[in-house]
């Protein structure tokens, strides 16, 4: 049985994975999931990818197509989630921001390249402001971004709406808007190194995809999603009326196209934008 490193952020989006291995079926497939919650997320994942510290991460889009452009050999071999990420934008509880206008705001980031870093972007190009990499601080995570607020070192977060509703609810943080991603939001990366073993990239896909085909067809899955995160049914329940996991092994080259040119018009690619192919692994099926 081969072994996998696989890395995620510690969030119901990677329930299909926890799943799949309970269920046996990675195992059925000979494979054996080595499973890494990091809760540094997109950013930390990508410096572990290439770094040889995990083999497959389950990476924001964005978060990827900019990692790709600053010359890593990590690639996308799969789509992950196909629906949109909803983000909450929050604030300190002491401070008053208008959403329309935050370019005078100190913008918490979990890492360089986060999508916390990149949908601030996207969000201000939206509501038509701008911001530099002055606007920023890097917090390290949810964590260290509660605290930041604390200790008026930040403003404002772009962070999962439904992960930060229990600190909303505590009073350590106040939404005061929120932004859609434009595309589906998580991808399936490998290594370089890892994708010198393209033997195991088929048998990989079809273990995810028979994973979450089995979640979205189970009665009692928002039950067990709350149970494991700790999180409310009723939350949970709202979440999963607009998630959907992907089912099948395509990935859209004009998503991806979308994503590219978005990332380059607000300026953070630094790089000439890359073809969909050059993002993707060789054996990727685009449409």
């Amino acid at each position: 049985m081969k072994k996998i490193r696989v890395g995620g952020v510690p969030e119901h989006f990677n329930y299909p994975w926890h799943y799949g291995i309970a269920k046996g079926i990675f195992a059925k497939y000979n494979i054996e999931i080595e499973w890494a919650d990091v809760k540094g997320g997109s950013g930390a994942m990508c410096k572990m990818l290439d770094a040889n510290e995990l083999d497959l991460a389950l990476v924001l889009t964005e978060g990827i197509v900019k990692h790709i452009h600053g010359g890593s050999n990590s690639r996308i071999i799969q789509q992950y989630v196909k629906s949109p990420l909803l983000w909450g934008v929050h604030s300190a509880v002491d401070k008053e921001f208008i959403s329309d206008d935050l370019s005078s705001a100190r913008f918490a980031r979990s890492r360089i390249g986060s999508g916390s870093h990149l949908m601030a972007y996207v969000h201000a190009e939206q509501k038509g402001f701008e911001l530099d990499d002055d606007n920023f601080v890097t917090v390290g995570n949810i964590n260290g971004a509660v605290t930041s607020f604390k200790n008026n070192e930040s403003d404002i977060l772009l962070w999962e709406k439904f992960m930060t509703q229990p600190l909303v609810n505590e009073g350590k943080m106040k939404r005061i808007d929120l932004c859609v991603s434009p595309w589906p939001c998580f991808m399936i990366v490998a290594s370089g190194d890892f994708l010198e073993e393209s033997n195991l990239i088929n048998a990989l896909s079809l273990a995810i995809i028979e994973a979450a085909d089995e979640v979205m067809l189970n009665d009692d899955t928002i039950q067990r999603i709350a149970k494991q995160y700790e999180l409310e049914e009723s939350q949970v329940a709202l979440w999963y009326t607009s998630v959907e996991w992907q089912t099948s092994p395509w990935v859209s080259d004009k998503m991806l196209q979308n994503v590219t040119n978005t990332l380059h018009r607000v300026d953070i690619l630094n790089a000439n934008p890359l073809t969909s192919k050059n993002l993707c692994y060789d054996e990727v099926k685009l449409y």
